[in-house]
Order: structure tokens, then sequence, then C-alpha cells
């Protein structure tokens, strides 16, 4: 009798921990899927290649915990200068942001034209300038993972830009306030577009210009060009931003690997488009491109008219000023 009693007793315990091991199973090997957007437009670039490897190694080394999906510019009803948004509100739960300047202004600091002409000052600036960046967007309810830096943005045109005196009068696309400020004071007129509008706009004639690098979209774009101007007008940083919301659902060890991802996946992207960059020049002034350095003298012109623009920046954005002190003093200008 014992005996039929404790063999019941073992199969209902039995059964019990079956079913809450049925029970917990799937919250312990729930996927989270999350959605992504960047402003680049095209596959074949060198930062969406570089997106698509991280996002391959996120989902392996979590063993599927989480998976992403990235969406090309102009493919979502999301503006390029509103994905910082997008991600606050949780419509996308990662964005690549390079035209976030708009949202959260602290993030120009290191992008005034001409203020950090060698990229070691400009890393360097970002460093300093991180941490209050990364405490602005978590106002908004969002997590800066990390950035990927572009090459030097130079000028391209359809008309001819070999000089400084070159840019009154055109019609030339940037991707934020600093840049053009610069435009405008060299006599051209700014014009923002997200990297999808671009090509109707050169095509069409909305815009003469661009600001890019050459393995951003300079080389993408270079049937619709005719000129770069080698001048670095400042370097351009993308960041990587998380909806704070989606990123804290992830468990900590997810966390932990993704971040680890991001740091060094982003370091290889920039890298990627540094190492490139010279080489794609060279491939489009051979292939007919009208490539120009440029002088001595314009550099010296184009930094008098823009610097008296540093110190007012800084003035008219006091939440600001004290991060743009800290990135002069550090690099010397």
């Amino acid at each position: 009798m014992n005996t039929l009693i404790e063999t019941t007793r073992r199969a209902a315990l039995a059964g019990a921990l079956g079913i809450a091991a049925a029970l917990a199973a799937p919250a312990a090997q729930a996927a989270e899927h999350w959605r992504a957007y960047t402003y680049n437009a095209v596959a074949t670039a060198t930062a969406v290649k570089g997106l698509n490897a991280l996002f391959e190694a996120i989902q392996k080394e979590t063993n599927g915990e989480l998976t992403l999906r990235l969406n090309l510019g102009g493919t979502l009803p999301i503006t390029a200068t509103n994905i910082t948004q997008a991600v606050a509100d949780n419509v996308v739960q990662l964005g690549d942001d390079a035209f976030f300047v708009g949202s959260v202004p602290l993030g120009g600091a290191v992008r005034l034209p001409m203020l950090l002409p060698q990229r070691a000052q400009f890393e360097k600036a970002w460093d300093l300038a991180a941490p209050a960046l990364r405490a602005e967007y978590d106002k908004k309810n969002v997590v800066l993972l990390g950035r990927y830096i572009f090459p030097e943005n130079v000028m391209w045109s359809k008309k001819k830009l070999s000089a400084l005196a070159d840019v009154a009068g055109q019609k030339i696309r940037v991707v934020s306030p600093e840049q053009a400020e610069f435009i405008k004071l060299l006599g051209g007129i700014p014009v923002t577009l997200g990297t999808s509008e671009v090509p109707a706009a050169l095509d069409r004639g909305v815009i003469d210009g661009v600001l890019t690098a050459s393995s951003g979209y300079g080389y993408v774009w270079r049937d619709l060009l005719k000129y770069s101007w080698r001048l670095n007008v400042s370097f351009i940083d993308s960041l990587l931003l998380a909806n704070k919301t989606a990123w804290e659902k992830l468990p900590p060890p997810v966390r932990a690997k993704v971040q680890a991802l991001v740091d060094e996946h982003t370091a290889k992207i920039g890298a990627a488009m540094a190492a490139e960059d010279q080489s794609l020049t060279k491939k489009l002034a051979e292939g007919g491109m009208v490539v120009t350095e440029p002088s001595a003298a314009d550099l010296a012109e184009a930094e008098r008219r823009i610097a008296p623009y540093w110190q007012q920046w800084g003035e008219q954005r006091p939440a600001a000023k004290d991060v743009l002190v800290k990135v002069r003093a550090a690099t010397g200008r």
C-alpha cells in the first residue's frame, strides 16, 4: 500500500515539475525581435555592411535571444532628422543616426566646422563630450550604445568647385545646423536632405552638391558629381541608439554581449571607411572626377570666417557651453 502511495506521489510530483518547466521554458527562451533603422540608403555602403555584420554577430552571440532587422533609409516613414525621436517613441528599437544634432544640440560641439581637423582631435573631443551626450539621451528614454566615425567630410558638386570662392551661390546638402552655418558664411545655400533623397535632388537640380566622405557617399554618387574639393569641414559621427525600455527588457548578460559587440563593430566600421577613403578618392580621380586639395590660403580664410561662430555657438547653447570649453582646452583649439 505504502509503495503504491509513494509511486503515486512521485508521479504527481514529476508531473507538477514537468508542467512548471513547460511554463517556465517559453519565458527563458523568449527572443526579442528589434526593428532597426538607418539613414543610410544603399545596402552596399560600408556602414550598412558593417551594421549587418554587427546584427548577425548579436544574433549568434546571444543564441538568438536578440535579433535585429535593418531597414534602410527611405523604407520607413521616418525622416533622417527624426530617427532619435523614432527610437524614443519605440517606433524602432535601434536607430543609426547621423542627423541627431537637431534633437540633441550638444552633439554639435564636436562637429563645429574646421574646429577639429584631425581625426585624433575629434576622437579625443568625442570621448570628452560622451558623458554629457549620454545624459541628454537618457532624458529622452534612449541609450547611446556607441558611434562610428566617417572620414573627412569634404565638398562635392556638379558645378565647378575647386576653391573657396566657388562655393558662393551653390546649393549644398548638409547634415547639421553647424555645417549649414559654414556654407552660408561662404556664400552658399545649405539644404538639409536625408541620404535617400540626395540622388533625385542632384538629378533635378534641387541641389548642386553635397558634403560627404569618399567612403561615405562620394563614391556612391560619383555619376552625379564632377568635382571634389578636399576641404574637411568636419568629421561626422553616426550614433547607435537603443530605446531604453526595450534595452532594459533584455537580460543583463545579453546587454553585456550586445554592448561589447557594438564597441567592436563600430570601431571596425570606422576603420574600414578610413582605410578605403584614400583609395576611393584616387579611383574617382582616375575616373574623371576633378579632385582638388585646398590651398593654404583658402584653409586660412575659411577658418578665419568660421572661427567667431565657435564662440557664438557655445554662448547660444548654455547646456553645451561647458562641453565646448573642455573640448577646446583639451585639443588646443
